[in-house]
């Protein structure tokens, strides 16, 4: 063959390519589109709904999912957790202390005000180690090690063993006017502060090895059995110069602090009495609000999380102080008393709480993430909750994503923050415009728990070719053209080659 016989073939094949790939794509069209019709219709289309004795709610079901493809684009779940993470990065000053509030409109609002609260801190460092466990990031680790070396330095210490009558040395998380902001406050010890501390610090030990002392993280552990009632309750606050223990003060919300920073110490100390601490917490819990009315029991994500736990490590059997089924019992009311139904949701627009606060509803996603980590695995009398759960989730997710800041300059400094209501209401200034520090972080953390839960265990059905597709920003249709048309031409580029003749 001569030395043009190749260029001339190799011209001729890319015109007879070109019409080829023209055909290709009117065939393959039709194809593909069948393939995405069948694909999508089994996302989209919700499973099937036992009716209610009052009302049938599975038309209402399928409207909540028929504005998307599946619960929540892929790459917006993506986007607005690095959002999220990216805000708690750049507001941990090098001192390790978080901006506590901020004003989407208001640069200066927030400026003069002193007012810190070291169990919300807490609660940001265990969504930046959730934030990293999902994806490290190497800007993470530093701004926690930041974040409990402040917590260790303005807040953490030891209580005086005249105080605690015992001889046992235990540490607690303080509370003082320096610390809160709060005037004339004396020194106080809150059973919540010593459990979420607990979940931040052995989320660092996890990430760094050796970064607080076993021995602190022990004598936090007991402070928490200290403050522990015989019947698995506890005592809220311990203020030294006003006698001990204070129980004027009761918080719902502690037991499930103090039960999941004390799973969490067991994850790293497997001392027994850890583990019985938490277990009887939930016993606790389970006794209180099992004759309780649905409107009277409170939405505690926290216990809902400690739960999650619990159950990892009593396995298939039971606890002496908890039962697996006074665990699920108790997990299953309180779900029951935050699930919205249907109707509530479509009038809502997706937010779980009627007055269209961010924060409330970033909990429920949380305490509904850490839910279905056990709840689908246990046959239960109340078929619709898990879906209903699900639609909570879905709903939910979506109107966190619709609520916070992703317009704007790159250097905004509020990018990525969660307003404390949404959608802004005309001449308010209390919500609309102001963000915590804990709404970034309860948001964060419902979104991370949502994507583990509703993607990464199969319960949405989403095919990789859709995950690629959406990281690259590309419809599916385009994606499977794309490749298909690829190939055909590597093919005819194979076939079309020129053959070598052997030279006599």
């Amino acid at each position: 063959m001569d030395r043009l016989s190749f260029p001339v073939a190799f011209l001729f094949h890319c015109v007879v390519t070109t019409t080829s790939l023209r055909l290709l794509f009117t065939s393959s069209a039709v194809t593909c589109t069948s393939f995405l019709l069948v694909d999508a219709a089994a996302v989209r289309k919700p499973p099937p709904i036992p009716p209610n004795s009052d009302t049938d709610h599975a038309h209402l079901l399928n409207s909540l999912t028929e504005s998307a493809e599946w619960p929540v684009s892929i790459r917006d779940l993506n986007h607005a957790i690095r959002h999220g993470t990216d805000y708690l990065l750049r507001h941990c000053n090098d001192e390790g202390k978080f901006t506590y509030q901020a004003d989407t409109v208001d640069a200066d609002r927030f400026v003069d005000s002193v007012k810190y609260n070291m169990l919300r801190h807490s609660g940001a460092i265990f969504a930046l180690s959730q934030a990293y466990a999902r994806r490290p990031n190497k800007s993470i680790p530093p701004a926690m090690e930041r974040a409990v070396q402040f917590l260790k330095s303005e807040a953490m210490g030891p209580l005086k063993k005249s105080d605690t009558k015992s001889s046992e040395q235990m540490w607690a998380v303080w509370s003082s006017e320096k610390v809160s902001g709060q005037k004339n406050q004396p020194p106080t010890a809150k059973l919540g502060g010593a459990g979420l501390a607990l979940v931040a610090l052995t989320a660092m030990e996890r990430i760094k090895k050796h970064s607080t002392p076993l021995e602190v993280l022990q004598a936090l552990g007991r402070f928490v059995l200290f403050m522990q009632n015989d019947d698995g309750g506890f005592v809220s606050k311990f203020i030294p110069s006003e006698g001990g223990k204070d129980t004027s003060f009761v918080s719902l919300y502690y037991p499930g602090e103090a039960s999941l920073g004390l799973l969490s110490l067991y994850e790293l100390d497997p001392d027994p009495k850890w583990l019985a601490s938490a277990a009887k917490a939930i016993k606790y819990l389970y006794t209180l609000r099992k004759n309780s009315d649905l409107d009277d029991i409170e939405p505690d994500h926290w216990a809902l999380i400690a739960t999650s736990k619990l159950m990892v490590h009593i396995g298939d059997g039971d606890h002496p102080d908890c039962t697996r089924k006074q665990a699920l019992d108790h997990a299953v009311k309180v779900c029951k008393s935050m699930v919205l139904t249907p109707d509530e949701l479509l009038e809502t627009g997706g937010c779980l709480v009627d007055d269209h606060r961010t924060c409330p509803t970033s909990t429920r996603i949380e305490g509904y993430s850490a839910a279905l980590t056990f709840l689908p695995n246990v046959t239960m009398t109340e078929k619709m909750l898990v879906r209903l759960v699900e639609y909570n989730m879905d709903a939910g997710v979506r109107y966190l994503l619709r609520s916070q800041r992703v317009a704007g300059d790159v250097e905004d400094n509020m990018l990525g923050s969660f307003p404390g209501i949404y959608p802004p209401e005309e001449r308010r200034r209390d919500g609309s415009t102001e963000v915590r520090i804990d709404y970034v972080q309860h948001a964060l953390s419902g979104l991370i728990g949502y994507e583990r839960e509703r993607f990464h265990q199969g319960k949405v059905r989403i095919s990789m070719l859709r995950r690629v597709a959406e990281a690259i920003g590309w419809g599916l249709r385009r994606l499977i053209l794309t490749v298909l048309s690829f190939v055909l031409v590597i093919g005819v580029m194979l076939w079309a080659r020129p053959k070598s003749s052997k030279m006599h």
